[in-house]
Order: structure tokens, then sequence, then C-alpha cells
């Protein structure tokens, strides 16, 4: 077998590519924070990472990562880090806190069929523990989870009529509104 003794243009394309990357220095990088909150709200992050990544099976640890994540804007996170918190807490006490945290999530970027669905299966959770969950935690999920089920089975697009399936969920909940202006000066408080 005998070898070409020619050097071709390819190989001085090569040649020239491996001693350009050689002679020329390293890219200079720079990263910064994802997130641009304040150093507390950062810290407050961090921590609710390090918590979640500590117990990964507490679901009110991701829930409570979830949350931050919303707050800062990082919707596709949040719902990822509840979901999963969920699904790791499966049969734990706090797996509906995860489960209504990805609901919460799903809200935020407008998909409420899944957060109808994560809704459905906190309460369902909330339920089914033994003992309970907290009343008031129930009773603000029911309240929850019904107004997301008339807003979803209006057929209302959140995406395109924001305030029609706002609308169509506060029809299916009876809403009760104090004036305390009329309580201040109702018949009883009347200045002489």
């Amino acid at each position: 077998m005998k070898l070409p003794r020619s050097i071709g243009l390819v190989d001085i394309a090569i040649i020239t590519v491996v001693l350009v990357m050689i002679v020329l220095p390293a890219r200079r990088m720079y990263a910064s924070a994802a997130h641009k909150g304040d150093e507390a709200a950062r810290f407050g992050l961090a921590l609710s990472e390090a918590r979640t990544m500590a117990q990964p099976n507490d679901g009110m640890h991701a829930a409570d990562l979830g949350r931050r994540l919303g707050d800062a804007e990082f919707k596709d996170w949040a719902i990822e880090v509840a979901a999963d918190g969920a699904v790791r807490a499966r049969g734990t006490p706090s797996e509906w806190r995860a489960l209504l945290a990805a609901s919460i999530a799903y809200v935020d970027r407008l998909d409420v069929v899944a957060a109808l669905d994560h809704a459905n299966r906190a309460l369902a959770s909330c339920q089914a523990m033994q003992g309970g969950c907290p009343s008031w935690e129930e009773v603000r999920m029911q309240l929850y989870q019904q107004h997301l089920d008339a807003g979803v089975s209006s057929g209302i697009d959140p995406r395109h009529d924001p305030k029609g399936f706002r609308t169509a969920g506060e029809g299916a909940v009876r809403t009760i509104r104090l004036n305390t202006q009329d309580r201040e000066s109702g018949p009883g408080n009347r200045a002489p």
C-alpha cells in the first residue's frame, strides 16, 4: 500500500484551523445570575433549592421552590420542580402541596387544563390523607378548583380572553363583598 506524498487543499485547511486554535487565546466568557432579584430573594431561592435537594420527597419544600421560581418568572422550571416534587412525594402527607404548586405554576403559564388536572389531584390527595389536610387549606383548594373548573368548562381560552375566563370562573363561586364603609356609617354608628 502506497501513501500519496502530496498535501492537498483540505490538509492545508485542517492544519490552519488547528494552528489557529492553538495560537489564539481562549475566549472570555461572562456569566451572571439568572435570577435578577435582590440578594435576599436570590438567597431565599438558593435555600429553597437546597432544602428540596436535602429532602426530595417532601412536597412542602418542592411547593416552596416552585412558588419562588414562579415569582422569579421561571414558569417552566416552576412547573417541572413542583410536578417532580409531587411524584417524589407520592403517598406522603405533603403530596397535595406539591400538586397545588404545580397547578398554580400551570395557571401562571395559562395552561388551565393541566392546572385543573393538578388541582383535582391535589384536592383528592388532601381528602385522602388520614386525618385530612387543614380545613382552611381544603376550603381554599375547593374554591380554587371550582373557579378553574368553571373557567375550563366555559371553553374560553385565557390566552385570548382572560377577562372572560375570569368572569366564567367567578360565576361558579359565590362571592360576598363587605363594604366596610357601610358598616362604619351604619345606623348604630351615626355621628351626633
